[in-house]
């Protein structure tokens, strides 16, 4: 990606930001300007696809996950109560006219037993992703049903390695080809046409990024979160769109 995130910032007291999304704004390197067309390569890029068939893994786990919406996205991997600044993220849909408690997707966690699906398991596995002992790598699957919408935001991933953010990746791998009214946006750059296996990574703490499905078809992802170890920084040196990964 051109643009790579500028790290030693010190972030500004959240309680000061009504608004999750003028907070993250604050902290973001993105232009924000509606006139620069953004384009993949910039503020995300596609490092490969993994060849295989996991067809019918898919179909079981699209029938494994359960809905979420802001308030409960955390609640099945972590049993804790509100996530931090829920009511600063409800506030940017709210303000829009939204439903601030609608369901965004339908999620597996990476506390969720994973043994059922030994190919979707070999795929997350592969990029070796390590933890700092206190925020577990994490894996999901994003399964996104027609009409779900997850809006546009930042993420905020520092506490996973505040001392070191930029260890801290976020890796997605799309299970099935694009279909009309899946739909994916990094900044105004709107990332479409993917194949199954297809695998992406993006500027987390810079870009806002928006998804939804308006198809008749489910639309299935596998995200990583974690920490880059020598293997992960490997792959992502060596990797382009045209990277096959074999498993």
């Amino acid at each position: 990606m051109k643009h790579q995130t500028i790290w030693n910032k010190t972030l500004a007291n959240p309680d000061n930001y009504p608004s999750s999304w003028d907070w993250t704004v604050a902290h973001s390197e993105y232009h924000f300007d509606n006139n620069i067309q953004d384009k993949q390569g910039d503020w995300f890029d596609v490092i490969g696809r993994f060849e295989g068939d996991w067809q019918e893994e898919r179909d079981r786990l699209v029938q494994a996950t359960h809905p979420v919406n802001w308030a409960t996205r955390k609640h099945f991997a972590q049993k804790q109560k509100d996530p931090p600044m829920l009511s600063a993220e409800e506030y940017d849909i709210a303000q829009a006219g939204g439903d601030p408690k609608g369901i965004m997707l339908t999620n597996k966690n990476s506390f969720s037993d994973w043994s059922d699906y030994p190919t979707l398991y070999k795929m997350m596995d592969y990029f070796q992703l390590t933890s700092d002992g206190v925020s577990l790598v994490k894996w999901q699957a994003h399964i996104q049903m027609t009409g779900q919408m997850f809006n546009m935001h930042i993420d905020k991933l520092w506490d996973r390695c505040p001392d070191d953010p930029e260890r801290i990746v976020r890796i997605t791998i799309m299970l099935d080809d694009w279909k009309p009214g899946h739909f994916y946006m990094y900044g105004n750059c709107i990332y479409d046409k993917w194949r199954a296996g297809e695998v992406h990574v993006f500027d987390w703490s810079n870009v806002p990024h928006c998804t939804a499905n308006a198809s008749s078809h489910p639309r299935a992802v596998l995200q990583m979160t974690g920490l880059k170890t020598e293997r992960t920084r490997e792959i992502l040196a060596n990797s382009n769109s045209n990277t096959i990964f074999k498993i």
